[in-house]
């Protein structure tokens, strides 16, 4: 159990991720080891979007979501220190006849690259409607990433990321459609409150408009706050997320949900001669 020192702490830092008020996890989280990474990482989820009536279930802001169904796959040679990143992202509108069928498909791909505490990605993301013809949103991005474990709080995980949107279509800057997006500050942090089973997960999003004066300026903030309980390769987490424009009024979109998410990773099958300490894990999760 953790001291009243560490809870003090652990509401701190959650209050620094979680203020003023993530952006929903489209991609699956790309852990970071210091050290030999797995050769494979593949997960699974499924989310019930139980209280929702301002999310939306298509890049034109129609339906409202009810279900999202993530996979994430994550491949490094064993030789190089680049992996590949796949993520397919798929909502169900519950306003629709079915609300098992997906109305919206996000593909992701990128190049991840690793250095200790250190990294880089270059992805590009395609947002499209399937059930329907509408707008369709994509982008290509570079982030540079650092990650720290164990701080303030042992056995902590954080990480903080900027990225640089340097192609975009019609990829918006504020939850309404309004703007085209050209930054994104990224922060994350997950607390141990019970040993490695019960988790304490904030994460903060922010987006700037290339369109105003002030290109640096955040114009949406997207946060997470969720409690997660895992056991070996399982995890159920609740969580709620804001997405909100704070540069002007405009759409705000909110939900509950309840997540179920499945890991799997495959150890390298060669055995390595270290001849240095091995570092920490960095772990990164999109919007």
């Amino acid at each position: 159990m953790r001291t009243a020192r560490d809870l003090i702490l652990s509401i701190t830092v959650l209050a620094f991720l979680a203020s003023p008020a993530l952006a929903l996890e489209k991609s699956g989280r790309v852990e970071i080891e210091e050290g030999r990474p797995p050769d494979v990482q593949f997960s699974l989820s499924l989310s019930d979007f139980v209280d929702n009536s301002s999310f939306r279930a298509r890049p034109d802001n129609t339906g409202t979501v009810k279900y999202r169904y993530l996979g994430h796959f994550e491949i490094q040679p064993h030789w190089a220190p680049l992996a590949l990143v796949l993520d397919t992202n798929f909502f169900t509108d519950k306003d629709a006849r079915n609300e098992f069928r997906p109305s919206e498909w996000d593909q992701a791909v990128g190049f991840l690259y690793r250095d200790e505490k250190w990294a880089g990605l270059l992805r590009y993301e395609r947002d499209m409607p399937i059930d329907k013809s509408g707008l369709v949103q994509a982008f290509a991005e570079v982030q540079g990433l650092w990650h720290q474990d164990s701080l303030l709080i042992k056995n902590s995980e954080f990480y903080a990321a900027i990225g640089w949107l340097f192609a975009t279509q019609t990829y918006f800057a504020r939850p309404d459609n309004t703007g085209r997006a050209l930054f994104r500050y990224v922060l994350h942090g997950e607390l141990p409150l019970y040993q490695e089973w019960v988790w304490l997960i904030g994460d903060t999003n922010f987006f700037t408009d290339r369109d105003t004066s002030n290109p640096v300026r955040p114009s949406e903030l997207d946060w997470i706050v969720g409690l997660a309980f895992r056991w070996k390769g399982w995890e159920v987490m609740a969580f709620q997320e804001t997405d909100q424009s704070i540069d002007r009024s405009g759409l705000t979109q909110k939900y509950f949900a309840i997540q179920l998410k499945w890991s799997w990773e495959g150890k390298p099958s060669v055995p390595e001669i270290h001849t240095l300490a091995p570092d920490n894990k960095f772990a990164l999760r999109n919007q």
